[in-house]
């Protein structure tokens, strides 16, 4: 995730200079490349941790497009159907998140490490064709010689810095990749450690937080109105860091639970159908709010404060480790409501009550 935090907002400038389709597909090659290679340095025996974390990285590279590139070129086709959009988009990530470890962790066990690159390499490929075969609207990019490319990427910062409502929508979500997602990590420790689950019984819990994102985001793409975005938005962070506290005090107390794989399971859905509202709204407020000439670069500096998850990963695992998963769960869940309602408290006194998405546009 390092280059999310690194390279984000310079994506978002380039891709306001560049032909977003030919960018989207250059990275995409990029990162088929990538699967290629290492599939053959796997199957001659030759790979090592070194490899490991060059691919990493590199992926990581591709990932930081995601936001100022993808998702700005899903908004660009959606035309008056931004919301639905992001959510039907959300959904598909979700259903997927739920199918790739089974599907990698099938292909590990029948063709080794070698098959797993391979397997990456042909759904890049799939990827690679789709997107060469969409066609896009003609969309104005900055001249290349109006001004620097610092000058653009300074622009962006400025024009966030600048707009409390995007500061606000910002701030929203560094609380949830610092305090919120980094829980993720502790689901199999929990199943093992708490619940005594097998593997086999830790990846179907694991899963059941991104059934419930799926959910979620359905649901998001059937009732999402603009005025109510913001609201989807933020009570979706709110209920998600509330439930992880629920989840901790079951874990907490679970001698005492009876079917406790079928509580903590429930707990886990209602976090993904929360984490959905979050994941949805979080694109379509911060495109909705830029100005059409500035929205990859917003995307980039959005693609800057999800990088900051890696903080929240090596805080909760500090805290498990030193004292355990539970109250690491419990401590994220408390904190992560309090930084909430500090962020919303504050821009309230600055006199930021959020307009409605539909305003801003």
């Amino acid at each position: 995730m390092a280059p999310m935090a690194l390279t984000g907002p310079l994506w978002g400038v380039v891709a306001d200079r560049t032909d977003r389709k030919h960018l989207f597909i250059a990275t995409t090659a990029l990162v088929c490349s990538v699967s290629l290679i290492m599939a053959y340095v796997a199957h001659v025996g030759e790979l090592v941790f070194g490899h490991i974390a060059i691919a990493s990285l590199l992926a990581g590279v591709f990932w930081a497009t995601d936001m100022p590139i993808r998702r700005r070129l899903i908004g660009d086709l959606s035309g008056n159907a931004l919301a639905p959009a992001m959510s039907l988009d959300a959904a598909t990530g979700n259903a997927t998140r739920m199918l790739g470890p089974l599907l990698g962790g099938l292909t590990l066990q029948l063709m080794g490490i070698a098959g797993v690159f391979v397997f990456s390499f042909v759904c890049y490929t799939i990827v690679l064709l789709l997107v060469a075969s969409v066609q896009l609207p003609q969309i104005k990019v900055l001249s290349k010689s109006t001004t620097s490319l610092f000058n653009d990427l300074a622009g962006g910062v400025r024009l966030v810095s600048g707009d409390v409502w995007l500061k606000l929508v910002l701030s929203v979500t560094i609380v949830f990749n610092i305090f919120g997602f980094a829980f993720t990590s502790m689901i199999p420790v929990l199943g093992a450690r708490q619940l005594k689950l097998d593997p086999f019984w830790v990846g179907v819990l694991s899963s059941l937080e991104g059934l419930g994102a799926f959910i979620g985001a359905i649901m998001v793409a059937l009732i999402a109105r603009p005025e109510i975005h913001f609201k989807i938005y933020f009570r979706g962070v709110a209920v998600y860091l509330a439930l992880v506290g629920v989840l901790a005090g079951l874990a907490i107390n679970i001698s005492n639970i009876s079917l406790p794989f079928i509580a903590c399971g429930a707990v886990l859905v209602g976090i993904g159908i929360a984490g959905a509202c979050f994941s949805a709204m979080q694109s379509t407020l911060s495109y909705l709010a830029a100005p059409p000439a500035f929205r990859s670069r917003v995307l980039g500096v959005l693609t800057l404060c999800i990088g900051t998850a890696p903080i929240g990963f090596f805080c909760i695992g500090w805290v498990a480790e030193q004292l355990s998963a539970p109250i690491a769960l419990c401590m994220t869940s408390l904190f992560g409501l309090a930084a909430l309602a500090f962020v919303r408290f504050r821009y309230r006194l600055a006199g930021s009550i959020p307009p409605s998405s539909k305003d801003k546009s």
